[in-house]
């Protein structure tokens, strides 16, 4: 599997707890930036895709002409086997002219930024929309028979449990096909860290969407049967991934197996400039490359694969198969041979318990 990210840094508004790279007031430069993007691609030695994921950002904040030349120059450069194609989007700017490009295109997902369904919540997190505007928007989308993914943010500071469940409450209303949801202070990475583990929704959450019908296959997201998210499970699987556009990132395997990643600037202006700039460029050695797929699985609801990493890589670091032992044996790691997969309490913890076994 390969998967192309394209990244949209455009943004009509910087919510205040995202960690994502995007601009605002810089629409001017959407054309220059659209055609960059499609200069990077063609340049690309990698033509071949199974998925397609447009982030941002708010790429629902482009015009149609835009989003129309992005989507359309991208199939004619490339060849795409069409396992899913997904786009973000944010309530306020699905516009009717938005949904009818949807219905038009070969878009298969849409990933909507709810986040919640209370509107005083809402104007904490510095969202632009109302409530009653992503619940619209929201079966706008589901109606065009297009997959629909909803995120939610739950965990925020003096916001009672009672309106996260309403949220959560209206999105089994609504049944979207896919749901992440993520705890406040840790959007951006989608680790749970930095809040005390006595009071947090986590293990709430999971089991409410649970109970009406959606998996959880990773830390963050539940899915109806069959609709886990093809391209987000490329990343945590460590599969080929190129990402094209200011601040995006690209996981490749060279000829002899190592893997090399590399990223582009943070700055729209820079990437205008020379959309072929990489800001960073690592090989991993079999080492490093098998730890990253061990801290990766564990994100996975079944685990890390500890038998295939091992064929793949050769011996695992014994510092950390000591410090796995050393976590089984404390009750957050859990053996299911042969995957190795977080307990409930571990699931809790994740990011203290990814640092820590890289601890010597």
């Amino acid at each position: 599997m390969t998967g192309l990210y394209i990244h949209i840094p455009f943004c009509n508004n910087k919510c205040a707890y995202c960690g994502f790279y995007s601009e605002v007031d810089k629409q001017e430069l959407i054309p220059k930036y659209i055609d960059s993007l499609l200069i990077e691609l063609k340049n690309s030695q990698y033509k071949k895709f199974d998925t397609i994921y447009i982030g941002g950002g708010t790429p629902s904040s482009l015009e149609y002409k835009y989003l129309d030349k992005l989507v359309y120059s991208i199939l004619n450069i490339i060849t795409f086997n069409n396992q899913e194609f997904t786009i973000e989007a944010n309530p306020e700017s699905v516009t009717n002219e938005f949904i009818q490009f949807i219905i038009d295109s070969p878009i298969t997902r849409v990933s909507l930024g709810v986040q919640s369904f209370n509107d005083n919540v809402l104007r904490k997190l510095t969202r632009k929309h109302s409530s009653k505007e992503a619940f619209d928007k929201s079966i706008l989308i589901k109606n065009t028979n297009k997959d629909l993914n909803i995120d939610m943010i739950y965990d925020i500071p003096d916001v009672p449990s009672e309106i996260i469940y309403d949220t959560m409450n209206k999105i089994i209303n609504i049944a979207p096909s896919h749901i992440s949801a993520y705890s406040y202070e840790d959007k951006d990475t989608g680790f749970l860290s930095g809040f005390n583990v006595d009071n947090t929704l986590f293990e709430e959450v999971e089991s409410f969407f649970e109970s009406n019908g959606y998996l959880k296959y990773e830390v963050s997201n539940f899915a109806q049967e069959g609709k886990s998210s093809i391209h987000n499970v490329l990343y945590w699987q460590s599969e080929e991934y190129i990402g094209i556009g200011a601040s995006s990132h690209s996981m490749i395997y060279l000829s002899n197996g190592n893997r090399k990643r590399y990223s582009h600037p943070q700055s729209i202006e820079q990437y205008i400039t020379n959309p072929l700039l990489y800001l960073t460029e690592d090989i991993l050695s079999p080492s490093e490359s098998a730890t990253e797929d061990i801290l990766l699985g564990l994100r996975m609801k079944n685990g890390a694969n500890l038998k295939r990493i091992k064929k793949m890589f050769g011996n695992i670091d014994k510092n950390l198969l000591n410090n796995i032992d050393k976590y089984i044996e404390l009750g957050l790691l859990e053996w299911n041979d042969p995957y190795l997969k977080t307990s409930s309490r571990g699931a809790l913890v994740l990011e203290y318990l990814s640092s820590s076994l890289l601890l010597d």
